[in-house]
């Protein structure tokens, strides 16, 4: 199975938000092969927090308030004008911190408006600060994102779509422009929790399994088969993505185990420096 390779910027002081060197760098990218780029979201960032961060022993996360993180949707939608077959990732837009009905109409336009690029990386979070300030109810996140995933469903897929739970509901009514998939936009859930495992078996075209490697993907890999399974799915429905490896062998078992995408972080400050670092993957990981 030959690789995907996608590509997240990486944030810092102000340059993601420049437009010139945002127009650059997706440009580089598409010249250069790869197959997507991802957008991270953070709606704010607290000057302290207490929430730790899961993907760094130390429980921070390198982000803070001199850097530039753009609206994901926004940040592609620029990207997608500049660009004609790149894929464009959110990875991952906080799900429960937007209203699904407004959220819903957003992707849509996302994704026809990119001829149908958007894949809609969605996760719930681990900053309890950012959910304050927004005015949800962290523990309430998990529940919402699943209401929220089929709120969202039943608008792209019904006309008139109704829907009623707990946290929204509506009836007959209509959002256009629809996306350019009958099923609506790719979902890909974010996570290592058996609630993602779930929630991906469930609702997702994709998984992005987030600070795992080794025996615990694959168990985690295991269980989403299982999980698949007990909702009349295969796993082979869902696309695999994952934080690229640093060596041949790492790739190999990645890759044994179906992983379709490797995602790798590259600065876009520095043309020359991602042009190096993607054609050195290429060359000497991927193989192309």
């Amino acid at each position: 199975m030959e690789l995907k390779l996608g590509v997240m910027p990486v944030l810092g002081g102000t340059g993601a938000a420049d437009p010139a060197t945002t127009a650059r760098f997706v440009r580089l990218l598409e010249e250069l092969g790869c197959e997507s780029v991802w957008a991270v979201e953070h709606v704010v960032v607290p000057d302290d927090y207490t929430s730790a961060y899961p993907y760094d022993p130390g429980g921070r996360m390198s982000l803070g308030a001199g850097d530039d993180i753009p609206d994901p949707l926004h940040w592609l939608t620029f990207a997608a004008a500049h660009t004609t077959s790149l894929r464009l990732g959110t990875a991952m837009l906080i799900l429960p911190e937007h209203h699904p009905v407004e959220l819903a109409k957003r992707l849509a336009t996302v994704d026809v408006l990119s001829g149908g690029r958007l894949l809609a990386g969605i996760g719930v979070g681990w900053l309890r600060e950012e959910y304050d300030a927004v005015g949800v109810p962290f523990e309430e996140r998990g529940a919402r994102a699943d209401e929220y995933l089929e709120a969202m469903h039943a608008l792209w897929t019904r006309a008139p779509a109704t829907y009623t739970g707990r946290f929204v509901s509506f009836r007959d009514v209509h959002s256009r422009p629809r996306p350019t998939r009958p099923g609506g936009v790719p979902i890909v859930v974010g996570g290592h929790s058996m609630a993602a495992v779930r929630r991906a078996a469930r609702h997702g075209s994709g998984w992005y399994p987030l600070g795992v490697t080794g025996v615990r993907f694959a168990e985690l890999r295991a269980a989403l088969a299982e999980q698949c399974a007990a909702a009349g799915r295969s796993i082979d429905d869902i696309e695999i993505t994952m934080r690229a490896p640093g060596n041949v062998g790492d790739l190999e078992t990645l890759r044994s185990l179906g992983v379709a995408r490797v995602v790798i972080r590259a600065d876009p400050n520095d043309p020359v420096g991602v042009r190096d670092k993607v054609r050195r993957y290429q060359r000497e990981v991927l193989r192309v």
